[in-house]
């Protein structure tokens, strides 16, 4: 398990949790256009990659 303080979200409030689920699996993902903050994803996977996920 890992904890971050906060989750990416679109700008109606839905988690992206196929591109976390990408990151995590070290894939190519596209950024969304409906992201609310796209550092949000350097955050997930700078706290994944400690824990042996997000490589690639």
């Amino acid at each position: 398990a890992c904890v971050v303080e906060r989750l990416p979200k679109t700008r109606s409030g839905k988690i992206l949790r196929a591109t976390m689920g990408k990151i995590a699996d070290g894939q190519d993902f596209k950024m969304p256009a409906t992201i609310d903050d796209p550092a949000i994803l350097d955050e997930i996977r700078a706290a994944l990659q400690p824990l042996g996920y997000a490589r690639g």
